[in-house]
């Protein structure tokens, strides 16, 4: 039937599977560097925790809340310009790495927080008193105790990922989620509308099952 030759576009959905791919990946890596360390500071510089900083704990705590305010549709939208600035153009996957970095972040960062305050506090002043350095108390104590939580923190970021990339794609990034407006939607082929659904589906079941998995050997080996 004309129309129905939903094979042909094949190639377009492996190009637009690695395209979600490069997205969602590469940007996992930024928002987890950025937010393991904006987290970390959160914390350290909280009230009462183990270098006190009000302006520095503030300062952080507020840019986290806005960032975490902004839906992520309208973040692309106001970022087109700093977009454009950092890659040179708004479209395409790599454009998509800005908005996803930075939509994610504020979120990661406030998961990281609250796993760290979750270490044992005997364990807080244990380092304390035998007067630790910061950086070998967060490097051999905070991060070590808490990364059990964080990688469940950071399973559920890496999906949020996923769906960005969707999101991004209907603004001009590429994707799966392009290529089911594009093709699905647009052209009334609902093969590849399906096609892309379940990509998507086994994509992030992909990624729960890992950080599933992590975490359990981890318990484990405790």
């Amino acid at each position: 039937m004309p129309g129905r030759d939903w094979h042909r576009y094949l190639p377009d959905f492996w190009e637009a599977l690695g395209q979600t791919l490069y997205m969602a990946g590469l940007s996992a890596v930024l928002v987890l560097l950025l937010g393991v360390t904006v987290g970390t500071v959160l914390y350290l510089t909280a009230p009462g925790s183990w270098r006190p900083s009000p302006i520095v704990y503030h300062a952080l705590n507020t840019i986290v809340n806005v960032g975490r305010s902004i839906p992520f549709l309208i973040l692309i939208v106001l970022l087109i310009p700093f977009t454009r600035l950092v890659v040179g153009t708004t479209l395409g996957p790599v454009a998509a790495l800005v908005p996803l970095t930075l939509g994610f972040s504020p979120f990661f960062s406030r998961l990281i927080e609250a796993n760290l305050r979750e270490v044992d506090q005997g364990r807080v002043e244990a380092a304390r008193a035998i007067g630790v350095s910061t950086p070998q108390y967060v490097f051999r104590i905070l991060l070590p105790e808490s990364l059990s939580g964080i990688i469940g923190s950071a399973t559920i970021i890496v999906v949020g990922l996923v769906e960005g990339t969707a999101v991004a794609g209907a603004v001009g990034a590429g994707g799966v989620g392009d290529f089911a407006l594009t093709y699905g939607y647009a052209r009334f082929l609902p093969e590849l509308m399906l096609i892309a659904v379940v990509a998507m589906v086994v994509i992030v079941q992909a990624v729960q099952i890992s950080g599933d998995t992590w975490i359990r050997l981890r318990r484990h080996k405790r």
